[in-house]
């Protein structure tokens, strides 16, 4: 018995050996600078699928080796605003707010997927929360899904998917 405490004890040290070697796997993975594709939700009753910033949505997903994030996206067709963005008419910037989202912060890889902890957002009541999102790398592309969420135009519980094409 003793004899295989101590075996047990000698592999749980070794396996720790290689945990940071898989965390660094993992993390090169994600690094770098990412291209919006697609970002389809799936509505979780129906199952409808809609493209959330139409056919073709812009944005950026970046990851730093050193534990940063950050995401900018915008809607397909876009429309610029009238003026600048003090004077404009109310609207147009709720128009402009409603169809862009960028946030940023630092993550951590998880068994899981990726935990975003949100310090800026232009959505202010994610400031400060954790944004959990399932994320698999297959070469040049990245798929990042969310767990159920309330999604838009109506805010019914929806299951969003992003995918991203490696830039850098």
């Amino acid at each position: 018995m003793h004899l295989l405490l101590k075996t047990l004890g000698n592999l749980g040290v070794i396996f720790s050996l290689f945990l940071p070697l898989v965390a660094v796997a993992a993390d090169k993975s994600v690094v770098g600078a990412w291209k919006l594709l697609s970002w389809v939700s799936e509505d979780a009753e129906s199952g409808k699928l809609t493209n959330v910033f139409g056919e073709q949505p812009n944005g950026h997903l970046i990851y730093t080796a050193g534990g940063r994030m950050i995401v900018n996206l915008s809607a397909d067709g876009r429309k610029p605003l009238s003026g600048d963005r003090f004077s404009t008419p109310a609207d147009e910037r709720a128009q402009a707010f409603s169809t862009g989202i960028a946030y940023s912060g630092t993550y951590d890889i998880t068994p899981e997927g990726i935990m975003h902890h949100v310090e800026v957002a232009t959505f202010q009541n994610w400031v400060g929360t954790e944004q959990f999102r399932y994320v698999t790398v297959d070469g040049d592309t990245m798929n990042v899904k969310t767990p159920p969420i309330k999604g838009p135009p109506d805010g019914k519980t929806k299951v969003m998917t992003l995918v991203f094409k490696r830039l850098e």
